[in-house]
C-alpha cells in the first residue's frame, strides 16, 4: 500500500479554508443564514401581532355595543332620579321617603346635571 503526499505546497491553507473557497465566502453564508433566520422571526412576530391587533379590534367593536346600552341606561337612571327628587322637593310624600332612603345608602341626586354629562 502506497499512500500519497501531498502535492501542493500550500495545503496548509486548502485545508483551513475548504476546497476552493476564500475565508470571505465562508464567512458570508453563516452571516447570510443568521440574517434570513432574524427576518424570518421578526415577520413571523409581524404576523402574529397583526392577528393579534385584529382579534382586540373585534373585542373592542363587541364590547362597545354593551357601552352604549350602559351610558343610555344610566342617563335614564339619571333623570329618572332627577325627576324623583324634583317631586320630592315639590312636597310629594313618596317621592320624599324614596329621596331619603337613598340618601341613608349613600347615594345623592342631583336634579339639574351639569350640562357636560347631559350632552353624552
Amino acid at each position: 500500500m502506497a499512500t500519497s503526499a501531498p502535492t501542493s505546497s500550500s495545503s496548509g491553507s486548502a485545508s483551513t479554508t475548504g476546497p476552493g473557497l476564500s475565508p470571505a465566502v465562508m464567512t458570508f453564508v453563516p452571516v447570510l443564514l443568521c440574517a434570513i433566520a432574524v427576518v424570518g422571526f421578526l415577520l413571523f412576530q409581524l404576523v402574529v401581532l397583526a392577528i393579534d391587533r385584529g382579534a382586540l379590534h373585534k373585542a373592542h367593536e363587541a364590547q362597545q355595543q354593551a357601552v352604549d346600552n350602559a351610558t343610555k341606561l344610566r342617563g335614564s337612571l339619571d333623570a329618572l332620579a332627577a325627576d324623583t327628587q324634583r317631586l320630592a322637593d315639590a312636597g310629594n310624600p313618596n317621592a320624599g321617603l324614596l329621596v331619603a332612603e337613598l340618601r341613608k345608602r349613600g347615594i345623592t341626586i342631583n336634579p339639574n346635571p351639569p350640562a357636560a354629562a347631559a350632552s353624552r
